[in-house]
């Protein structure tokens, strides 16, 4: 069952964050001669200190629009429509928001006073 639930997290990394993964469980098991789940344990831990966000199934993209910066949510780097997000949905899955509502993408922008 612990298996099942490690499993599950490495399948919620994006491509990126999997390559990271196993490039660091690959130099830990046969370099620093460690055992392989130990290796993958300490390759996933090396990922979230890397990058804390890893598991929440969204990166998070800067473009620059006419001259300002902007940041988008994407579940899929490919998505080429991006949305204006205008709610907090507090304690939702956002991941789940991000792909059912907005595309894939959601455009990040101040919320006006």
């Amino acid at each position: 069952m612990q298996q099942d639930a490690f499993q599950e997290l490495i399948g919620r990394l994006g491509a990126a964050d999997r390559e990271l993964y196993e490039e660091r469980a690959a130099i830990r098991e046969f370099d620093g001669l460690q055992p392989r789940e130990h290796a993958e344990a300490l390759a996933l831990l090396d990922v979230l200190r890397l990058r804390p966000a890893a598991l929440l199934g969204v990166e998070v993209l800067e473009a620059e629009l006419d001259g300002d910066s902007r940041c988008a949510l994407v579940t899929d780097r490919r998505a080429v429509r991006l949305r204006l997000l205008c709610e907090a949905d507090r304690g939702a899955d956002l991941a789940a928001i991000v792909a059912g509502r907005f595309g894939g993408a959601a455009l990040l922008s101040p919320v006006p006073d």
